[in-house]
């Protein structure tokens, strides 16, 4: 199998009649489970809703922070390999690592220095690092600590989701993947034992259904409402302006209020703060109050934000759900209505950080038929 390029019904393309794998969604997860299908060898058909893969949803306005650091356990070991990924330009087809290598500073309660000691010594164990501990000092990589500590990581920093994206699906297709974009799936049928994919520009006969729609899974297709609920939730972020006096910063988290924050240029810098509006579709309008809040907040790590200019307030959602206790692949992935149709867990805003390692973890586990609800 074969393809020029992201042609959909506008390019005269329809998908393929069948395939043994078809991808729902190319934003960054779907892409990474393309890449490694097609990898592997099998025939792989990618469907894009959006006009350009990556260019909407979460994908299309994620911050793409990475660290090695996960309190989650589930989710430690895919951050890990993630950076691993995002270091090593002999993964990607650019030649080049797509990681900004900015540093990244996790905050913390100072009851947790144990264990963010220890996560860090299992970090410079498997990546060769220099991540360490703060636990005196009142700033640590140009932010403020505000009373916490923090697990710092220099080699860390920051991706560009759409180049990211961009670059497994041209690898995808250099293994033999179609991506077909401007696509929609009206529906996944069972006939035979097998997934049937209907969309608007033609129907395909799948041997399995890998569907990483982000937060659409909340409202999703007929044939694909996952067994473990996905629900959306807005995220909203503003980039402020960054003056020639302040001084360089690393990303940051902070574990004890969901603060983020990370330089996106030498005179810009993206502010985050969780918005706990659930059910908000992609394409609400951005909230002003929660943007005001959200650098007021952060000014308490970053002074500077007291008179910063906002350039721009941009508001998506993320899908937000939990594993699958019972299955396989560490809750990756969970079963739908259709057999050898499956959903791919809500990552809660950390989507991009894991997908090199889940992206390969799925694809292994569609592959050998072990996807959880699977016989």
């Amino acid at each position: 199998m074969s393809d020029a390029g992201p042609a959909g019904p506008a390019g005269g393309a329809g998908p393929p009649a069948t395939a043994d794998v078809v991808v729902v969604g190319a934003g960054i997860t779907g892409a990474a489970v393309a890449h490694h299908l097609a990898r592997r060898g099998a025939s792989v058909v990618v469907l894009e809703q959006a006009p350009r893969p990556g260019a909407a949803g979460a994908t299309g306005f994620s911050g793409g922070m990475v660290r090695a650091y996960d309190p989650d356990p589930a989710i430690a070991p895919l951050a890990l390999a993630g950076l691993a990924a995002y270091r090593d330009p002999g993964r990607w087809a650019s030649g080049r690592a797509p990681l900004r290598t900015v540093g990244a500073v996790t905050a913390a309660d100072p009851g947790e220095e144990a264990a963010l000691r220890a996560a860090a010594g299992r970090i410079n164990a498997a990546l060769g690092t220099s991540a360490h501990v703060v636990a005196g000092p009142a700033e640590a990589a140009g932010v403020r600590l505000a009373g916490g500590i923090a697990l710092v990581e220099p080699q860390a920093g920051w991706v560009a989701p759409a180049e990211v994206t961009a670059d497994w699906l041209a690898q995808a297709r250099a293994d033999g993947a179609a991506v077909r974009c401007g696509v929609r799936v009206r529906a996944v049928e069972a006939r035979g034992g097998r997934p049937v994919v209907v969309t608007d520009a033609g129907t395909v006969l799948a041997g399995a259904v890998v569907a990483a729609v982000g937060p659409w899974a909340a409202d999703p297709v007929p044939g694909l409402r996952p067994a473990v609920p996905v629900r959306s939730r807005s995220i909203q972020v503003s980039i402020v302006g960054r003056g020639p006096s302040v001084p360089d910063h690393a990303t940051f988290v902070d574990l004890r209020t969901g603060l983020y924050a990370k330089p996106v240029g030498a005179d810009r810098t993206l502010v985050g703060m969780p918005h706990l509006v659930w059910g908000s579709p992609v394409g609400a309008p951005p909230d002003p109050d929660h943007a005001r809040a959200t650098v007021a907040a952060l000014a308490a790590h970053f002074p500077w934000l007291a008179t910063a200019p906002c350039l721009d307030t941009i508001r998506a959602a993320d899908a937000y759900g939990a594993p699958d206790p019972d299955g396989p692949a560490s809750g990756l992935l969970t079963e739908t209505a259709v057999p050898r149709a499956w959903a791919v867990r809500g990552w809660n805003g950390g989507g991009v950080k894991t997908a090199p390692e889940a992206g390969r973890r799925i694809a292994e586990a569609v592959l050998a038929g072990s996807c959880p609800g699977s016989a």
